[in-house]
């Protein structure tokens, strides 16, 4: 009977001992989790910190004054090898044989031609076709570069100014639009001279 009462005692406390064990399992696992969630908490506070901190620090948001005129493109220092009064100003010409009138308009170009003697800006020459009750046939706007298609002398005309254009009567029928364009080298002030035709598309058709 003590021997069995031993026994007894023995499967309690064995029990009881699981018990514990059991417990302490559940316990651990409880505190790594309860351990992980503040961890993560403190993580995202600290992110919530750090983002407010650049909203409030105007150098991560405001770019500096150098890099703002990195970006702001030079203008460039050129001349002009057309007085300026002559710019923007329409030329017109009618011909009594041709049932339209011709406007031709120069501008100073964006781009510009760099010599040993400096830098010299380019122009376009804007050619308005219109009929005489004013209704237009086509408008135009020519640079020297048009030319490049129809001659086989490129380094010239790339060393070249446009200058001046100037329209050129046919006295004829023909529906055509003859222009002289003439363009100017500004180192040794060299003039090249080029006929164009234009169809009354605006199209160049033929150049001399």
């Amino acid at each position: 009977m003590y021997s069995n009462q031993l026994t007894k005692l023995g499967a309690i406390d064995k029990c009881i001992s699981g018990m514990l064990i059991t417990w302490d399992k559940h316990e651990v696992y409880r505190m790594k989790n309860t351990l992980f969630i503040l961890f993560v908490a403190s993580l995202l506070t600290a992110c919530g910190r750090t983002e407010k901190a650049q909203e409030n620090n105007p150098k991560s948001t405001t770019a500096t004054p150098d890099s703002v005129a990195a970006t702001v493109p030079k203008i460039k220092n050129c001349q002009s090898m057309v007085e300026l009064a002559r710019l923007g100003k329409s030329d017109t010409y009618q011909e009594s044989a041709k049932s339209i009138k011709v406007a031709l308009t120069l501008d100073q170009d964006t781009s510009s031609v760099q010599t040993a003697d400096g830098c010299y800006f380019n122009n376009t020459i804007t050619v308005l076709a219109t009929k005489k009750s004013g209704s237009r046939v086509f408008r135009r706007t020519l640079l020297k570069d048009d030319l490049l298609y129809f001659t086989k002398s490129d380094k010239a005309i790339e060393r070249a100014i446009l200058q001046k254009v100037v329209y050129k009567p046919t006295f004829n029928g023909q529906k055509y639009v003859t222009l002289t364009m003439q363009l100017i080298e500004p180192g040794s002030r060299k003039i090249i001279g080029y006929t164009v035709f234009m169809n009354y598309f605006g199209e160049i058709v033929k150049v001399k």
